[in-house]
């Protein structure tokens, strides 16, 4: 029973963080009149606004997350990410931060998570010792997006920017996650990706990934 309330008490601070950055972002997007505004600014936004809920007192809690901790704050990055994109939850996260240029919110956290302790003071006292909170900060940590994204995904449209405009970035974002399939296929079940028995109901050829490029009808 003590194992268990400690292990409570530990998980508490981070799940309140989680669910008031969680809400920042609805409040974010609720307050904005339109969607039509560059990724770059949506990225200000998210830094101005969400980010500071994480980044306050860093330094004591970024040693701490547990692995569902930290899948639940990258959660709120890449929901907020993919709410900008027009696209769904479910949608490939690698691809996510590929296309818009930024990584898991986790990997942002680590490495700030240097840079707040060395904004620390401590009394010359324990010069030479090694502060426990450092011990499981892994300030060498990176992120790179194409090992983790499909290789079909490279058979998708290219772009040079994501549009400002929502409704072309939506449409934009539909053809490059290939979420066109589901328009096409007569699989009528939710699956994530192409399965051996899609078929394309316009030409009735197997409906591969990014099919409407080959589909004669489409």
């Amino acid at each position: 029973m003590r194992t268990i309330l400690r292990t409570s008490v530990l998980r508490s601070p981070r799940r309140k963080m989680t669910t008031k950055a969680a809400s920042k972002c609805g409040v974010l997007f609720s307050k904005i009149k339109t969607r039509d505004v560059p990724l770059s600014v949506m990225l200000d936004l998210f830094t101005c606004y969400v980010l500071p809920v994480y980044q306050y007192g860093l330094a004591l809690h970024i040693g701490k997350y547990l692995e569902n901790a930290m899948n639940a704050a990258n959660a709120v990055f890449s929901k907020f990410l993919k709410r900008y994109l027009g696209i769904p939850y479910w949608s490939n996260n690698s691809i996510t931060y590929f296309i818009t240029g930024t990584q898991p919110l986790m990997t942002t956290l680590q490495q700030l998570g240097q840079k707040s302790i060395n904004g620390l003071k401590f009394p010359h006292v324990l010069h030479g010792h090694k502060l426990s909170l450092v011990r499981n900060i892994n300030t060498s940590v990176r992120y790179d997006p194409i090992q983790y994204i499909p290789n079909t995904f490279w058979m998708s449209k290219m772009f040079h920017a994501l549009p400002s405009y929502a409704r072309n970035r939506r449409l934009l974002c539909r053809d490059i996650y290939d979420l066109n399939h589901f328009d096409l296929c007569t699989n009528q079940m939710f699956h994530m990706s192409p399965r051996d028995d899609c078929i394309c109901m316009t030409c009735g050829e197997r409906a591969a990934s990014y099919h409407q490029y080959s589909c004669n009808t489409f």
